[in-house]
């Protein structure tokens, strides 16, 4: 079948996901106070950690320049988003980047990234690739909606706003990328019954992972 199919068979309910985002109605509702703003960034930065070192592994099991190319677009986007972790949302909330690697994780935020890490162990190319679509489209739209509430809050700094609102768009690296490694992941034999099996998982993840930041502290 055509490559969108598999893109079609995850099935991204974009409204229901921002429907089902705690931390987003607490925004709407006007009641983000530092507490969650401190506990989505260091969630945040805990997440990029497993990124990180999945990505890279993904670029070293697949280097060939399909999907090699596809996941060192995403590692590079995820350290841009590190710099804007440290140099502008962690200090504009008072915390120590030093103090948030040694901080405990949230169990859903533990999940997550053990998610990750098995992704980057055991995924095929296409299987990684589409795992990674999914991720941003849904965290690509649910930032979009939240910066722009979170625009119009009092008492929310305007360092949050920018961090958030630099993930509005989707890039088409990601998005119209991942195409080419499906194809080639399929070229060289990777089972189309696996191709959807993680990302159908990152919805429920993402949920969860909303849940626990807007409800810790």
């Amino acid at each position: 079948m055509p490559a969108t199919e598999f893109i079609d068979t995850v099935g991204i309910n974009i409204p229901d996901h921002l429907a089902a985002n705690e931390f987003l109605s607490l925004a709407r509702e006007g009641m983000i106070e530092e507490k969650h703003l401190q506990s989505f960034a260091l969630a945040e930065f805990q997440s990029q950690e497993a990124e990180f070192t999945a990505y890279g592994l993904l670029l070293s099991r697949y280097p060939h320049e399909v999907p090699g190319g596809f996941f060192s677009f995403v590692a590079h986007e995820l350290m841009q988003a590190r710099h804007r972790m440290v140099s502008g949302l962690a200090p504009a909330l008072g915390m120590s980047p030093d103090e948030m690697r040694r901080a405990p994780r949230l169990e859903p935020v533990r999940r997550f990234t053990e998610f990750i890490s098995w992704v980057a162990l055991h995924a095929g190319a296409a299987e990684a690739a589409l795992l990674a679509r999914t991720d941003f489209t849904l965290w690509c739209n649910s930032c979009a909606v939240l910066a722009d509430v979170l625009r119009e809050a009092e008492h929310v700094p305007e360092a949050a706003v920018e961090y958030i609102n630099a993930y509005r768009e989707n890039p088409p690296e990601v998005a119209d990328g991942v195409l080419q490694v499906i194809e080639y992941g399929r070229a060289h034999h990777e089972p189309d019954e696996w191709i959807t099996r993680s990302a159908v998982r990152m919805e429920p993840a993402l949920r969860s992972w909303w849940r626990a930041v807007a409800t810790a502290g």
